[in-house]
């Protein structure tokens, strides 16, 4: 624990003493030096350079509502399919494309592919839904609770079983709050989660 306070303390100095600078023209990148963090812009920082020099786009068909993309990878010699949908804008927030790669589902960082279909369709700032709280620059850190609903930090002795429960506690936290801003669907989804659980 004190090792992860002691790197999350330098990640947060680093923040505050540090300037993010663009290497490129796209206005994504520069949307990203305002709202990631130092050591998150810098990945994003080179995909963003990689969907300049690599990527090329290779063909176009519609699915219904989306626009399916093919990107051709140079540096890694592959084709991608990005899934697009140009109905849904960069005001909503939606998150509007998704690619073959899956590296956004995997680092919460948007990959080089889909950059390149947000650059050519002329979105000019990332998606809210595509910036994840773990990469954000404001991002207030979470309490854990306890099973009470207490801060672990009024806890005396904690065992194994303990920080287990507070752990669970502040995922269903998370998650309720992550439900805030979606629809009554996937409100019912969870509920019935949790009730098979029960």
């Amino acid at each position: 624990m004190y090792q992860q306070r002691h790197t999350q303390k330098q990640l947060e100095n680093m923040d505050k003493h540090s300037s993010a600078t663009a290497s490129t023209h796209l206005t994504l990148e520069i949307h990203a030096a305002k709202v990631y963090t130092y050591s998150a812009f810098q990945k994003f920082k080179q995909e963003a350079i990689f969907s300049i020099d690599t990527c090329r786009t290779g063909g176009f068909t519609e699915r219904g509502e989306l626009e399916v993309t093919t990107v051709k990878d140079s540096s890694s010699k592959k084709n991608f399919e990005v899934a697009y949908n140009p109905a849904l804008t960069d005001d909503i927030g939606t998150r509007n494309a998704s690619c073959s790669c899956t590296m956004f589902e995997r680092t919460g960082i948007l990959c080089r592919h889909i950059i390149w279909i947000f650059s050519a369709s002329g979105i000019k700032t990332i998606p809210e839904d595509y910036v994840v709280n773990r990469w954000m620059k404001e991002y207030l850190r979470l309490r854990i609770f306890n099973t009470n609903g207490e801060g672990t930090e009024n806890m005396q002795v904690i065992d194994e079983k303990q920080i287990a429960m507070s752990i669970m506690w502040s995922e269903v936290h998370e998650a309720v709050g992550l439900l805030r801003d979606r629809g009554v669907a996937d409100v019912d989804s969870f509920s019935v989660v949790i009730r098979a659980f029960k």
